[in-house]
């Protein structure tokens, strides 16, 4: 198939590589300006890019693509699958930008989503499928300007499609891509509330903040911050999501249990062992708390989940708490510019009848 990665940062690099491991064709494109600049102008000049993948046994290899480029024209045209790598917070950004090229019969692939796909419809009049991912099928980053470093994959990614008549050709189409994309999400508010970034992103640096600052970047997230009362937050978190999840038709899963889920082979191994033994393998980071762990997934996560919770009469105190804490730490209110409900389906007034359609169709 041939794909365009929409987004040079570290997930549409690292996917693009397995996909082009996985004899696929696939174009890069740049949408941002200054974001890893200095990578992309190397591997356009390159024509490529090196990758060490600790998920094939640490083999270095080098990957070219078809091309990599900035004319948004040519990648949008190119590609059977469009996939969109960049932050949740370009998604309008995007959709502007790709709109006058995307065809019909295309398949437009948001990693993640945060119902992303809402904002792509109005922008996009055209006969395409649409597919959202809770989080990334593998892990890593680019390491000073050198190689593509794959460092961690899921075994099990689920993803959801609007409308969501179309999942069965979805899934089809993306386990071709990445065989442990064979999973499923009931629809893109699931796949939105199991995003895992939104609930132990902004936790982990609030509870966190003094350590960060004082570390002078010697700090490890996943092994230091969660202890066993901010394990009691998060959970406190995921009473208040569930409920939101049971309104929509879907089963309660608690955080702990959907990371087994997606990054443990064994489902027999307690979720807690499983979640160590992530947290001991992960990268080092964040050196600062003004960082997109607050400034994409609280406005884009949290603010979708609070407006949604207030329409269907759940309790958010712990979402609303976490913005309002992190907000007073970096001095900027997160809860400006932020995703909602009202601004993806763009009215004021928004009605539990209105999110079960939009979702659906």
């Amino acid at each position: 198939m041939k794909i365009t990665v929409i987004g040079c940062g570290n997930s549409g690099l690292i996917h693009a590589a397995k996909l082009l491991q996985n004899q696929h064709e696939v174009a890069l494109l740049k949408t941002s300006g200054a974001a890893n600049s200095e990578f992309y102008d190397i591997i356009e000049q390159e024509h490529g890019y090196n990758v060490k993948d600790e998920t094939d046994g640490g083999r270095r290899f080098f990957v070219r693509p078809a091309f990599i480029t900035r004319d948004v024209q040519k990648a949008v045209e190119f590609g059977d699958i469009l996939m969109v790598t960049t932050t949740t917070s370009q998604h309008e950004h995007v959709a502007r930008l790709i709109a006058p090229y995307v065809r019909d019969g295309q398949l437009i692939v948001l990693v993640p989503g945060y119902m992303g796909s809402l904002i792509f419809k109005r922008f996009i009049q055209r006969d395409v499928i649409y597919s959202e991912w809770e989080t990334t099928a593998y892990n890593g980053r680019i390491v000073d300007s050198m190689y593509v470093h794959i460092t961690f994959y899921n075994p099990r990614n689920a993803v959801s499609a609007l409308p969501v008549a179309a999942l069965p050709q979805v899934v089809e189409t993306l386990s071709r891509c990445f065989p442990n994309t064979r999973y499923t999400r009931k629809h893109i508010l699931e796949s939105a509330l199991h995003n895992p970034n939104m609930i132990v992103h902004p936790i982990g640096i609030i509870f966190s903040a003094s350590r960060i600052e004082h570390s002078g970047g010697e700090f490890w997230m996943y092994r230091e911050a969660f202890t066993p009362s901010i394990i009691n937050v998060i959970q406190a978190f995921d009473k208040q999501k569930n409920l939101i999840l049971n309104a929509f038709g879907c089963d309660s899963l608690d955080y702990f249990e959907a990371a087994k889920w997606r990054n443990e082979e064994d489902l027999s191994k307690d979720a807690m062992e499983v979640f160590r033994s992530f947290a001991n393998s992960s990268n080092k980071g964040p050196s600062s708390i003004n960082h997109r762990y607050f400034h994409e997934d609280i406005p884009m996560g949290l603010g979708l989940f609070i407006s949604i919770g207030q329409i269907v009469g759940v309790d958010t105190s712990v979402q609303e708490s976490i913005t309002a804490l992190a907000s007073a730490l970096i001095n900027k209110d997160l809860r400006q510019n932020a995703r909602s409900i009202q601004y993806l389906l763009q009215k004021n007034e928004v009605t539990l009848a209105d999110i079960q359609r939009a979702i659906i169709e």
